[in-house]
């Protein structure tokens, strides 16, 4: 697999992650958080996985970070966000998080 591919994968596990932190934070279901929780664990897993692929200069780091933004807007306008309310600058402070969790920028 090409690193580009690599890159699209890993902003999308960490989209998908970010998303999944701002629901266990703000949802209004809290017996769904359990489950959050593991899906979360299960991306960190993923993510590992495809990271120590390569080595990752700031371009691609940058890449990743874009990218990653645009999967967590996609993600945000999943049908179970529609009734979560978060405050505008959470988006990104759990994005910076999670991205900071697997690269030093």
């Amino acid at each position: 697999m090409g690193k580009d591919r690599v890159i699209k994968l890993i902003a999308n596990l960490i989209g998908k992650s970010t998303a999944h932190k701002i629901l266990v934070k703000y949802t209004n279901m809290p017996e769904s958080i359990n489950h959050m929780l593991s899906e979360i664990d299960n991306y960190r897993g993923q993510l590992s996985e495809y990271i120590i692929q390569y080595n990752w200069n700031i371009y691609d780091k940058q890449k990743i970070m874009k990218e990653a933004e645009k999967s967590l807007d996609k993600e945000l306008k999943q049908e179970h966000f529609n009734n979560v309310t978060f405050p505008d600058n959470a988006k990104i402070k759990f994005l910076n998080e999670t991205i900071r969790e697997f690269f030093d920028f």
